[in-house]
């Protein structure tokens, strides 16, 4: 599993690497949870070397977009390759969430 946090001006950037499936999918949902307890800033999901999301991933989508609306902050996916802006797409997130 890849996953980086990353602060750059006053944003939260989370990497996510090769997949985003049910295999990993809690791991990475608790580590996330955790670091958004101690950051109040904006989210932007890296998914430049993300092959693969599925419904389990998409819902760790959802709980950052509420967790991060609550404080008036928003969420955006950078660089989604075809197959996992397809399945963003396809389920309807991009009304909540930018694409940066």
């Amino acid at each position: 599993m890849g996953l980086k946090f990353e602060e750059k001006k006053g944003v939260l950037v989370i990497k996510i690497d090769d997949k985003l499936d049910f295999l990993n999918a809690k791991e990475i949902y608790d580590e996330i949870e955790e670091k958004l307890k101690s950051c109040d800033a904006d989210v932007v999901f890296d998914f430049e070397n993300l092959n693969y999301i599925s419904s389990a991933g998409l819902q760790i989508l959802i709980f950052v977009a509420k967790n991060r609306k609550a404080i008036g902050k928003s969420v955006s996916v950078y660089k989604p390759n075809s197959m996992v802006d397809s399945v963003i797409n396809v389920a309807g997130f991009y009304s909540f969430l930018k694409k940066a």
